[in-house]
Formats: C-alpha cells, sequence, structure tokens
C-alpha cells in the first residue's frame, strides 16, 4: 500500500546528542523478531538482552547509550543496525483503507517543534510525489474564516468539560512523570475559566491549529478527544507552562501510555 506522510516529515532529523529528552531513557525496549535473530549472533549485543527487551541500566539508560548521548550501536555498526522500533521512533503508521497515513509524534521533542511550528496546513505526499487530499476531519481546523475556539467546540460536538473535571479525568489515569500529576494538581486546586482557556488558544492559534490538526489526523477525526486535549493545553499553558514542552509531555503521558490513550479515547468519544 502507498504510504503518505504530512509534508513535514522529510525535515525530521533526529538531535541525537543535542536532544534534551533523549528517548533512550526509562523505555522498554522491544525487540522485533529479525532484529532478536541478528542480535543472537552478536555477544556484545545479546548478553545486554532479556526476554526480548534490552536490560536498561540502573538509572534507566539503554546499555547502548553512551555519556554523551550518542548510540553506541549506531557508531559501531551503523543506524540500520538498530531493531525497528530504535529505527522507527517517533513515526507512527495507520492503515486508512487502501493507503498507509504515516507521522511523527509529539513526545520527540524535535518532531514536536515541527508540528507546532508549521506556517501552514501540512499535505499528505508519497515518496513518489504523489499527494493526497487532507481528510476534511482534519482540514477543518486549518479553515481560517472561523477561529478556532468556534471549530473547537463544533468538533467536540458541542461539549466541552469544566477545566476540573477535564484534569480530573487525567489525573486519574496511569502517571509516568509525577510532575505531571503536580501539573494538574495546581489545576484541580485552580481551575481555569474558559474565557481564559479561549483567550490562550487565540494567542497561540497557529500552534494549537497544528497541534489539533495532529490529533485529528492520528486518531483519525476523533474531535472531541482533540479539542479536550487542547483545552487541557491552554489550561497548562495558562499557570506557566511552555506550549512546546507541555504537548511533549502530554504525549509522553497521555499518547505513549497504551492504557492512557485507550482510556482518553474512550472518555471523549
Amino acid at each position: 500500500m502507498t504510504s503518505y506522510w504530512p509534508s513535514y516529515y522529510k525535515n525530521f532529523h533526529c538531535l541525537a546528542d543535542k536532544c534534551q529528552h533523549t528517548c533512550c531513557t526509562d523505555w522498554v525496549i522491544g525487540i522485533d523478531d529479525d532484529s532478536l535473530e541478528r542480535f543472537s549472533k552478536n555477544e556484545e549485543i545479546c548478553s545486554k538482552i532479556s526476554d526480548g527487551c534490552f536490560v536498561l541500566k540502573e538509572d534507566g539508560r539503554c546499555p547502548f547509550l553512551r555519556d554523551d548521548n550518542l548510540c553506541s550501536m549506531i557508531i559501531k555498526y551503523g543506524e540500520d543496525y538498530l531493531c525497528e522500533i530504535c529505527k522507527e521512533h517517533p513515526r507512527f503508521y495507520n492503515t486508512v483503507d487502501d493507503h498507509i497515513e504515516a507521522g511523527i509524534g509529539l513526545v520527540c521533542e524535535e518532531a514536536c517543534r515541527l508540528v507546532l511550528e508549521a506556517d501552514k496546513p501540512f499535505e499528505l505526499c508519497a515518496d513518489d510525489g504523489s499527494k493526497m487530499e487532507l481528510p476534511e476531519y482534519v482540514s477543518v481546523v486549518f479553515d481560517e474564516s472561523k477561529p478556532l475556539t468556534e471549530i473547537l467546540m463544533s468538533i467536540s460536538g458541542g461539549k466541552r468539560a469544566p477545566s476540573k473535571l477535564r484534569a480530573e479525568i487525567f489525573d486519574q489515569m496511569e502517571v509516568l512523570d509525577q510532575e505531571w500529576s503536580t501539573l494538574l494538581s495546581k489545576l484541580l486546586e485552580n481551575p481555569v475559566s474558559n474565557e481564559d482557556e479561549d483567550r490562550v488558544i487565540t494567542e497561540h492559534e497557529r500552534e494549537f491549529r497544528n497541534f489539533a490538526a495532529y490529533l485529528l489526523y492520528r486518531y483519525v477525526g476523533v474531535g472531541r478527544f482533540a479539542a479536550e486535549s487542547s483545552y487541557l493545553l491552554a489550561d497548562l499553558v495558562h499557570i506557566g507552562c511552555g506550549l512546546k514542552e507541555i504537548a511533549r509531555v502530554f504525549s509522553c503521558e497521555v499518547e505513549y501510555s497504551d492504557i492512557n490513550i485507550e482510556e482518553a479515547l474512550d472518555t471523549f468519544a
């Protein structure tokens, strides 16, 4: 099947040792079967594998992550030697009808920057040069004849959780980093008004249009989830968080926990 990518994808490159939030710590790396077979012939590598995963160091770092945050496996064997998840992260793939829609996840700080800073709606492009029109459920958020605050209410079916209830819903999910729970606790203590949420969204409209479009694209038109997630980000920006950084943290906490994303999509269906 043909795979289509957002036009900004080709600009993505791993920051490697320049990354402030390396993906090579605190993640359980499940190794695909082909890579396991290849690694089994390399004593240096297979000695650091157990139950199909790399055995992390006591500090949670990958055993191949050097002190300078470069990958010793890439340096010694080349990037093609990596297992699939290490080569593919932060890419994602959705099979939609007769094609694949792929993208890059906000959990990666460089991907997050590219997505949120895009100055125009993205196009869907294939490696053969062909393009596909954006689905209407994505392109709707780029309609600049309407304020994004109005569009978010529309795609959510007119529903909008109060700030405190929204924070309670996300706070009850699995917590990967306690700082996330601390931020949500601030919202529970001092909920943000709809007016302040709308003000933040209007002040950062380009970034919020891109954020909502990313969620609608990745989760195939789940409008209520995209809207409530946008309101949550607006709440967190209102209390002092940087927009790109809190979008990355949101992605890490919600999208990259199978339990949390399933619960969020069910709650805000």
